[in-house]
């Protein structure tokens, strides 16, 4: 069978069996992988710290007709401060199964690769809830379903009266085109400049951003219900988040 490098994150690590685990990587020749990782549980296995969630490590595996094997693998980033709090390590875990459910297997984005690595690095010491909301907008445009922001996603006239935002036409609604969208979400002038401040800045400027609690609560909504849409499913995650998006901090002016 052939063997291949790949340079890749560990997404997730499920046991299998005794010692062994299942890999979901992502890298950045080949995209999402599934492989194989035998005795890696093992105390005494080298290959133990590399495998574990939310790691970039070098792989060499060899192919098999269900599963890749892993055959060697070296740690090359560990992310050792997403450990330290459930915070960073909920969404972590939240980023990770969010490119899992939007790739498919075999099919590489090196854009997605990097901006999953960067987010990882920068969820250490950031806006943790902010800096994912920016990696959601980010991804959907990468893979080709970013919403339309600055004009009426629907008419393609300028955005005027009562705004909404609609999954189902794909963004910002105006106020005559409202009744054809489908579960709006209504929305004003500040919630779609920070929409547009998360899409548009690099992530190491999304720490500068200033949202208020309201704010971010009716941004997390408008994008999960836009992930939803087109994924047609919610993500495990999302429950184990909730628990942090109602915290206080954060509160201030909404400022862009």
């Amino acid at each position: 069978m052939k063997l291949y490098k790949a340079d890749a994150i560990v997404l997730r690590a499920r046991d299998c069996g005794e010692g062994d685990k299942i890999l979901t990587l992502y890298s950045r020749e080949h995209g999402r992988i599934k492989a194989m990782a035998h005795g890696v549980s093992k105390p005494t296995s080298r290959k133990r710290g590399a495998v574990q969630p939310f790691t970039r490590s070098r792989f060499l595996l060899r192919r098999g007709r269900e599963l890749d094997t892993v055959s060697q693998c070296e740690g090359v980033e560990t992310f050792p401060f997403l450990r330290e709090s459930l915070e960073r390590i909920g969404y972590a875990s939240y980023v990770a199964e969010l490119v899992e459910a939007l790739t498919p297997e075999g099919e590489p984005n090196e854009s997605l690769f990097f901006l999953l690595l960067d987010v990882l690095r920068l969820l250490a010491g950031g806006d943790a809830e902010m800096l994912a909301r920016a990696f959601e907008l980010k991804v959907a445009a990468l893979l080709g379903y970013c919403p339309v922001l600055e004009r009426c996603s629907h008419c393609q006239g300028a955005l005027a009266g009562p705004l909404f935002f609609s999954s189902s036409l794909g963004g910002a609604v105006c106020g005559l085109c409202v009744a054809f969208a489908a579960n709006p979400v209504e929305v004003n002038k500040g919630t779609l400049e920070i929409l547009k401040a998360l899409l548009n800045w690099p992530l190491a400027r999304i720490g500068l951003l200033r949202v208020n609690r309201r704010f971010r609560n009716r941004i997390r909504l408008i994008l999960r219900q836009y992930l939803t849409y087109h994924l047609e499913r919610d993500l495990k995650s999302y429950a184990f988040l909730d628990r942090f998006g109602q915290a206080p901090a954060g509160s201030g002016a909404a400022d862009v």
